[in-house]
């Protein structure tokens, strides 16, 4: 009877045990450079002492490691990311750890994970789904359009514009624009293009008179593009030179093989004249 007391009381513990987990419940995040945001972050744990993390990943990237807390008062970062930018305090009665970030600027664009990790023998990372951070050039610049093609299958496109969703206003294909997402054309992805299909040969295509748009000269200089150049040259100038001393080391073996140590006289001839020997 004792024995299977105990196994009830182990399973009932176990089953009120539950899981370690985050909740980022954050959409997009939009905001503009100068900005002040802060990205949510809950979590449940039966560790009276976790530590929470907070990691940012950016396009293409492996995630960084931004800063640590714990509910004793321990505080970390990381010197990519000084504390006056970037700064969490942990709530033990919300048992929540927003990340609040300062002084925005565009390359803090990234996603962003929360995550915790119990003070016990399991050392393992449990992660939030992340909260993905646009930040948007100070400067706004509305979106120039062009008709791209011609008959039925002609395409609108909406282009230069600063603000992720400019294109769905004020425009006639504005409920077409909403269906379709902006695509980043800029290195710190301030600047898109969104393109639609009207079906109606794209002819309400144009930049509606009460919008100005400047010209903005979104191409930047590659410096991968540019190494690539010059290491190509550098091969190109070592293979010409390469030639040339092949050149000048066979016609000093020819001249030296004209010299005889002998009286005897040598006659040399250029391979021309072998024809009239």
């Amino acid at each position: 009877m004792e024995h299977w007391l105990w196994i009830i009381l182990a399973a009932l513990f176990f089953e009120c045990k539950g899981e370690d987990k985050v909740i980022q419940e954050q959409g997009d995040v939009i905001a503009a450079e100068g900005d002040t945001v802060t990205l949510g972050c809950r979590y449940e744990t039966t560790d009276a002492y976790p530590y929470l993390f907070w990691y940012k990943q950016e396009i293409n990237n492996f995630p960084k490691y931004v800063l640590r807390r714990d509910t004793t008062g321990t505080e970390d970062n990381d010197q990519e990311f000084p504390k006056d930018r970037f700064d969490a305090k942990i709530n033990k009665i919300q048992q929540s750890v927003p990340l609040k970030i300062q002084k925005l600027q565009l390359s803090d664009s990234a996603v962003y994970y929360c995550a915790v990790r119990p003070t016990g023998g399991n050392y393992r990372l449990y992660f939030g789904k992340g909260t993905k951070l646009i930040v948007q050039t100070g400067a706004e610049y509305e979106p120039s359009y062009f008709k791209l093609g011609e008959g039925d299958d002609a395409a609108c496109l909406a282009t230069g514009f600063s603000r992720h969703n400019a294109a769905s206003n004020q425009h006639p294909y504005f409920q077409k624009f909403n269906k379709t997402k902006a695509v980043a054309i800029s290195p710190n992805l301030d600047l898109y293009n969104q393109v639609v299909f009207p079906r109606d040969g794209a002819k309400d295509c144009e930049t509606p008179d009460n919008i100005t748009s400047p010209c903005v000269d979104v191409l930047e200089p590659d410096p991968k593009v540019n190494l690539m150049s010059l290491t190509i040259l550098a091969l190109r100038v070592i293979f010409i030179k390469t030639i040339i001393f092949n050149i000048i080391m066979t016609l000093r073996l020819w001249i030296s093989q004209c010299e005889y140590k002998t009286n005897v006289t040598c006659l040399c001839l250029w391979p021309g004249d072998w024809g009239d020997v």
